[in-house]
């Protein structure tokens, strides 16, 4: 009889504590419902290019950013005969100066539109710096950088509608301020003629470069 009593109050106790412990470890594990959950978003990639304020622009394919002027910045600059760059392997941050287009006594430097490490440069551009006149969203892009803060990037940048707007508004803005003083600098159409820098000014073109292009020379 004391043998079975003695069982039964081990099986008890055991019971108990077992039960105890469940309810602890229970406890320690946070209700999270799929209100609280967190959500990772992803990088939101649209088609055509993005655009930085100092006329650079960007495409992202795969892995890697393909950068280059845009052509609110070939044709004021004008037939380019020199091209500074960095090397591979250079490190750019958005917003820093990454190469600058020369012709003659005029220099244009423009920043890189996102972070990250060059990768390639497009040599054509060494014997044929033209090619950026001629074709500066395809065979005149400058250099390709792997991202490494592209999605805070891209908040930064314009594309779309809103690119639009803004080229649209930067052309506008542009021939009022100089249409009077240098004569016509837009084709029929609105598109601005190419060389127009050379009808400006030393001071009126450091006035573009500042107001136009966040950059002083």
């Amino acid at each position: 009889m004391v043998a079975i009593l003695f069982i039964l109050t081990v099986i008890i106790f055991l019971s108990i504590d077992y039960i105890m412990k469940r309810r602890a470890k229970t406890q320690q594990i946070p209700d999270i419902t799929p209100e609280t959950q967190p959500i990772q978003k992803p990088v939101s990639i649209v088609s055509g290019p993005y655009y930085h304020p100092t006329h650079s622009w960007a495409k992202i394919t795969d892995e890697v950013v393909t950068v280059g002027t845009n052509e609110f910045g070939s044709k004021l600059i004008g037939k380019i005969n020199q091209l500074d760059v960095p090397k591979p392997g250079s490190y750019l941050q958005q917003g820093q100066v990454a190469w600058k287009l020369s012709r003659g006594k005029r220099i244009l430097p423009q920043c890189s539109p996102v972070e990250g490490e060059v990768v390639e440069i497009n040599e054509e551009l060494f014997t044929n710096p033209s090619r950026i006149n001629q074709s500066p969203y395809e065979a005149g892009w400058i250099m390709k950088i792997k991202p490494t803060s592209l999605r805070q990037n891209l908040k930064n940048l314009l594309h779309g509608e809103n690119a639009k707007r803004w080229l649209e508004n930067i052309r506008a803005r542009f021939v009022m301020q100089f249409a009077s003083e240098v004569g016509p600098v837009c084709q029929d159409g609105g598109e601005l003629i190419d060389n127009a820098g050379d009808l400006l000014t030393d001071k009126e073109w450091n006035e573009v470069l500042k107001d136009y292009f966040m950059s002083e020379i």
